[in-house]
């Protein structure tokens, strides 16, 4: 086991500046470096952390700091390339969501770690959520019953004019909410169900010229479970993003949001509530919410024991290639089965 993992952080927009406070507040972290094209943001970094190298182009972090692992946290287009340099130099990588920007895009990443395994992790943080866990635990035990059919939404009210910056353009993001909102959604399913047989999407853009703002799906599981993916980031009365995921069973039913798990059995004929104050079992440091501190740690520790995430790039792809499916199907205006994933 490693005293102290020593990471770099590609890319310090949101999320590498959030993966950069919860790291440097964990005992196993040590923030080495940061690489960031603009020097309007490393400048008060330097400022204010000098104990940490800065540099505007990350190739040159990787050969100067001793790193055990790196951070991946720019816009969507970088990923598979930067994750490609961190494979080069046999080191461990964490990607923020989603993988790429299509199931083209990806797989030579995904190719060349069959061939050159390194420890790697996306950051679909909703795994690490105290409710979703709980649901995945109900559903996991059969109490359900057969499932029978799901509905399931993420909602956030984000966008009501023409948007700016990288995400609303597509060749940098791969999409629009379903690829860099409701990747969570279709991660989360993914999760609780299994692999998907097959899709269908419609998808429309009211706000944005170049990406969707509205998704509604058609979900297929290898298992026979089908049901409904709803999405927009651009419904009103939404300050956070919210999920909610419905399954019914043939015994029973459960809902499940960020807040909350209620499970209906026909057995006990009532409902049992699950709220996240009463499932929440504490973080030592909270920055943005807890589920990012847990993801952290776990690939802190993934990476000083070395053991897998079990929450790699290959889950990350498989997210990867229903999404693709989904415009692919609102593209065609037809279905798209398995083998065209």
């Amino acid at each position: 086991m490693v005293d102290k993992i020593n990471v770099g952080i590609i890319g310090m927009g949101k999320m590498g500046i959030l993966h950069t406070g919860i790291l440097n507040s964990l005992d196993g972290a040590n923030v080495k470096g940061v690489a960031e094209k603009q020097d309007l943001i490393l400048k008060p970094i330097r400022q204010l952390l000098p104990s940490i190298g800065t540099y505007n182009d990350y190739l040159d972090m990787i050969k100067k700091e001793d790193l055990d692992l790196i951070y991946i946290t720019t816009p969507t287009s970088f990923h598979t390339n930067i994750a490609l340099d961190c494979l080069d130099h046999s080191i461990p990588f964490f990607v923020e969501k989603p993988l790429g920007i299509s199931v083209d895009d990806c797989r030579p990443l995904i190719e060349s770690v069959r061939k050159k395994p390194v420890i790697n992790m996306i950051g679909y943080s909703k795994r690490f959520v105290d409710t979703f866990k709980k649901a995945k635990e109900i559903i996991d035990s059969g109490v359900l019953g057969e499932l029978i059919y799901f509905n399931s939404s993420m909602y956030v009210s984000q966008l009501f004019s023409k948007g700016k910056g990288w995400r609303y353009k597509k060749e940098a993001s791969g999409g629009g909410v379903l690829s860099t909102l409701a990747a969570h959604l279709v991660d989360l399913l993914v999760w609780f169900f299994g692999d998907v047989s097959l899709v269908e999407g419609h998808t429309k853009s009211y706000y944005s010229k170049d990406v969707e703002d509205f998704v509604h799906a058609y979900l297929l599981f290898e298992g026979g479970l089908g049901g409904y993916l709803d999405t927009s980031w651009s419904v009103r009365n939404y300050r956070l993003p919210e999920i909610k995921i419905e399954v019914h069973g043939e015994k029973g039913m459960l809902v499940v949001t960020d807040d909350y798990v209620k499970i209906y059995t026909d057995e006990e004929a009532r409902w049992k509530n699950y709220y996240k104050q009463d499932l929440y079992t504490g973080v030592d440091f909270d920055l943005g919410g807890p589920e990012y501190t847990r993801e952290d740690k776990h690939m802190i520790e993934s990476v000083s024991q070395k053991k897998a995430t079990g929450l790699d790039i290959f889950e990350g792809f498989k997210v990867q290639k229903v999404v693709d499916g989904i415009y692919k199907s609102a593209l065609t205006n037809s279905a798209v089965e398995s083998d065209e994933l």
